[in-house]
């Protein structure tokens, strides 16, 4: 994946997200403040105005430093950091094994800045597994990472806001992983490994 594909993908989150605004907001008014399918929408849209060039680095550089100034709440700075620390490591033409390690870059910086580990009901669940369905699958399939996020449905949230709502958060799929997914299959659509 060169740095123009990778740009239409990113640019591509904007018609995602505004499809999905409705959907993460509701998942978010259920165990949170009801704010991320608004936040997502508005960071993406921010996205498609403000990041138009340069290489894949740059790309996702420029892509996190707008998602932290532009959306609200901890995913902001959770994807934006993200999103800087993975353009550190990203090849001109992102790869496999490239991706694997940007996202496992991805899935430290989310763990590191959110304080979070596996099996708390937010974005990392999501994000951290995501290198192992490449790695399996050979692919990032929009259901193989869906699977992810419903996995957290059955979950206790232990993290954020969804935390006071203790064992009445099970039964929905975070939000934070639902945004996830959207955002992994992006960065890994049409990437291949082997």
């Amino acid at each position: 994946m060169n740095s123009e594909k990778l740009l239409k993908q990113l640019h591509g989150l904007k018609t995602v997200f505004n499809d999905k605004e409705s959907e993460l907001t509701a998942l978010d008014r259920e165990i949170g403040d009801g704010d991320h399918g608004v936040n997502m929408k508005r960071g993406f849209n921010a996205v498609n105005e403000k990041v138009s060039e340069g290489s894949t680095q740059e790309i996702l550089k420029q892509t996190g430093m707008t998602l932290m100034s532009s959306i609200g709440g901890a995913s902001g700075p959770l994807y934006g950091f993200s999103f800087v620390k993975m353009s550190d490591a990203a090849n001109d033409e992102i790869d496999a094994s490239n991706l694997i390690e940007m996202l496992e870059i991805f899935s430290k910086t989310v763990a590191e800045k959110g304080k979070v580990e596996g099996g708390e009901k937010t974005m990392y669940d999501v994000i951290s597994k995501s290198a192992d369905v490449l790695r399996e699958t050979g692919a990032l399939e929009m259901d193989d990472v869906q699977k992810l996020a419903e996995e957290t449905k059955d979950m206790v949230a232990t993290k954020g806001r969804a935390a006071y709502f203790k064992e009445k958060s099970k039964g929905t799929i975070d939000p934070g992983a639902q945004s996830a997914v959207y955002i992994i299959h992006a960065l890994g659509e049409g990437v291949k490994n082997g």
